[in-house]
């Protein structure tokens, strides 16, 4: 079997349009203008391959976008649906090309990808924190309410961005325990994701970090001694960064006003109740992109956004595909062995942790939330027929 041509290009471009993936302040972004170059020269070179078992949510995503078109009457603002609905049907064309480039080739797009985040994600993280200390001439810009956004329009999807390359960058070091000075640089650049995600005050991020590690630390096993390593290094550069945070009285005030009930809760859950009320009551639902329009309120939450919006097939099929998704990624880590193994612990954990905070924040149209649903569809290579071309039979 001849192995599969490695396009460089294609890796150092995944590489750059990553890297510039947390700059969200303008629309398009820089993400979003790269974006349609990739699928195209992706689709001419035949560099999509898929696996049959994504077939399944292929039909899923198909369902889900049906959804969309069978609200069409029961619509308010035809603008607001309009803009919705392309936007979701691009994010799932973004999932179709990621998930096509790394069916094809595996763990070098997959690294290429994260660590073209991981560069974003600590330069965020870097201006954002640099702007809460009041560091920069525009730190106002990369701050809401005294709330770190980074280039992020919202502290709320800023924070949750830092956690997937922050578990990237613990498997990096207990793969490279053996070369300090790589090992302690990124000790530092996940010091400085895990105090993006504090000073960001959401909740939500909070609970997704602390739970996206617990799954990390549960499905990844290494040694004893790489372990301790692991937690004595983060400890010995995160409990310094931490003390000198909380030493602040306006960061230890907003701290434990964010740790305590908010006003604004009554109302939040008040609206999603209203919203699963109507969405009972329309089975086909209200339309996308509506919620703002019928309750003068977001439903901050995907789950009872997509059924209210899209209706039982909608909330089903994208359910099924969500599912799915994490399905794959728990098969792929018991049938894969060290840093692939690892990748996918990394995918798994992440993507939990998102499920977790889409029940606070409505996560649907975050670029990578859809990223990481893309990146589980890749078997390996023992698990696939192979023609004499390196392609699949």
């Amino acid at each position: 079997m001849r192995s599969i041509r490695q396009p460089k290009w294609l890796f150092n471009f995944l590489f750059i349009m990553l890297a510039l993936s947390s700059i969200s302040l303008i629309e398009p972004s820089p993400y979003d203008l790269l974006f349609p170059i990739l699928f195209g020269l992706s689709v001419y070179l035949f560099y999509l391959s898929f696996s049959p078992s994504a077939l399944i949510p292929f039909i899923c995503l198909f369902l889900f976008i049906e959804s969309h078109l069978a609200s069409f009457f029961m619509i308010k603002d035809i603008s607001r649906f309009a803009e919705f609905t392309v936007i979701s049907f691009y994010l799932i064309m973004t999932w179709f090309c990621f998930a096509g480039i790394v069916s094809r080739f595996k763990v070098t797009a997959a690294e290429a990808i994260f660590k073209g985040y991981v560069f974003s994600a600590v330069l965020a993280a870097f201006f954002g924190i640099a702007a809460y200390y009041h560091l920069l001439p525009f730190s106002e810009m990369f701050l809401m309410e005294g709330r770190v956004k980074g280039f992020f329009k919202d502290p709320n999807v800023f924070g949750p961005f830092l956690i997937p390359p922050s578990i990237f960058l613990l498997l990096k070091i207990e793969k490279y325990q053996g070369r300090r000075m790589l090992m302690v640089i990124m000790a530092i650049c996940f010091a400085l994701l895990a105090i993006g995600v504090l000073l960001s005050f959401s909740r939500a991020a909070w609970g997704h970090f602390m739970l996206s590690m617990f799954i990390y630390l549960f499905f990844y096993h290494s040694s004893f001694k790489r372990r301790l390593i692991l937690l004595v290094t983060l400890l010995a550069f995160s409990i310094p960064a931490l003390f000198y945070i909380t030493a602040s009285s306006q960061t230890a005030g907003l701290l434990h006003e964010r740790f305590g009930y908010q006003e604004y809760d009554d109302t939040r859950f008040t609206k999603q109740m209203e919203a699963l009320e109507i969405g009972i009551k329309h089975p086909l639902g209200i339309g996308p992109g509506q919620s703002e329009e019928v309750f003068n309120h977001s439903t901050h939450s995907l789950y009872v956004r997509v059924f209210t919006e899209n209706g039982i097939l909608g909330f089903i099929a994208f359910l099924v595909f969500y599912c799915l998704v994490l399905f794959q990624s728990l098969k792929n880590i018991f049938r894969h062995k060290g840093e692939e193994k690892g990748l996918f612990v990394v995918v798994f954990a992440s993507l939990l942790g998102i499920g977790f905070n889409s029940f606070f924040i409505d996560t649907l149209h975050w670029r990578h939330f859809w990223l990481l649903l893309a990146l589980p569809w890749w078997q390996a290579e023992q698990d696939l027929n192979m023609d004499s071309k390196g392609y699949k039979t």
